[in-house]
């Protein structure tokens, strides 16, 4: 599984592992104490089948990880055998004993791993909460993933046609901005990124942690293109505010909204500094990215 690393408070999600406290307590194969809160009697997923799930990791209260701020819900396939290479999981062997619908906690006893996780640094105790959504044999599975595909490579081929459209765009905003025709509509921020937003969007903003969805075209000052999501046809992913991305990155797709459309000029210390990054970018270089904002999860 891939969980984000994020700070959110999800008592809608908590409730259910809150509910029922009577529920069915035990142990996992591997050591992991568990207790299921639902059981709402639904088969359980059977050998070489796919079991959709949502999970959360907990401190007490407080839902540090979740993974419905996630693109994609998570799925384990249920092994046909026991692999010696591959040990299960506490998480699959808890789905192993759930039905759709059903709701269960893991308590992962910290003391026991080296290195505690983001946010846990200071407790003894990860409270793992699961959800089993739906389940999907292996031909549902595959099904789904062909249709999965196949409406991507659309959308990825729409994209891909803009790209020419995209650099007309960015090579005229190069050309006006080295002309100075910009000044009077760029703002500018205390740390020195400024900015133009060609098209306000109407969703919401990302705040630190969230994962965001962007299309870019990345250029040099003298109008050279060094990197742009278009020719790819997929946008870039990433959590906004944690250092993954150059700061004048995080810091302007932090002043949009979900829908915007808008070019970074970039100064060389909120990009790749004074050394650049060689051969693409040379030193000191200022950069000028044309961005679409298409998600905030």
């Amino acid at each position: 599984m891939n969980i984000k690393h994020f700070l959110i408070v999800g008592l809608a999600f908590l409730a259910f592992s809150c509910q029922n406290n009577d529920g069915m307590e035990g142990v996992t194969p591997s050591g992991y104490k568990y207790k299921i809160h639902t059981n709402a009697g639904t088969a359980v997923p059977q050998p070489g089948e796919i079991a959709y799930f949502h999970a959360q990791m907990r401190n007490d209260n407080e839902v540090v990880n979740s993974s419905r701020d996630q693109a994609q819900e998570p799925f384990i396939e249920i092994p046909v055998a026991p692999d010696p290479a591959r040990p299960a999981t506490p998480v699959e062997e808890i789905l192993k004993q759930m039905g759709v619908g059903d709701s269960a906690t893991i308590f992962i006893d910290l003391d026991t791993i080296p290195n505690k996780p983001q946010g846990f640094e200071n407790s003894k105790m990860m409270y793992y909460d699961i959800v089993l959504t739906s389940i999907k044999t292996a031909e549902e599975f595959a099904a789904d993933k062909k249709i999965e595909q196949e409406a991507k490579d659309a959308e990825a081929a729409v994209i891909k046609a803009r790209a020419p459209e995209v650099k007309t765009l960015v090579d005229d905003i190069v050309a006006k901005y080295a002309n100075g025709e910009l000044d009077a509509q760029l703002q500018t921020t205390s740390s020195g990124l400024k900015y133009l937003i060609q098209e306000e969007g109407t969703g919401k903003t990302a705040t630190p942690g969230q994962t965001v969805s962007v299309q870019y075209y990345g250029a040099l000052t003298d109008g050279n293109m060094f990197d742009n999501s278009f020719d790819r046809g997929l946008p870039i992913q990433f959590p906004l505010g944690v250092g993954r991305v150059i700061p004048g990155w995080d810091e302007g797709i932090g002043l949009l909204k979900e829908g915007s459309k808008a070019t970074f000029f970039i100064p060389y210390d909120l990009a790749y500094g004074e050394a650049g990054s060689p051969p693409n970018i040379p030193a000191k270089a200022e950069l000028i990215f044309y961005v679409e904002l298409e998600k905030v999860n």
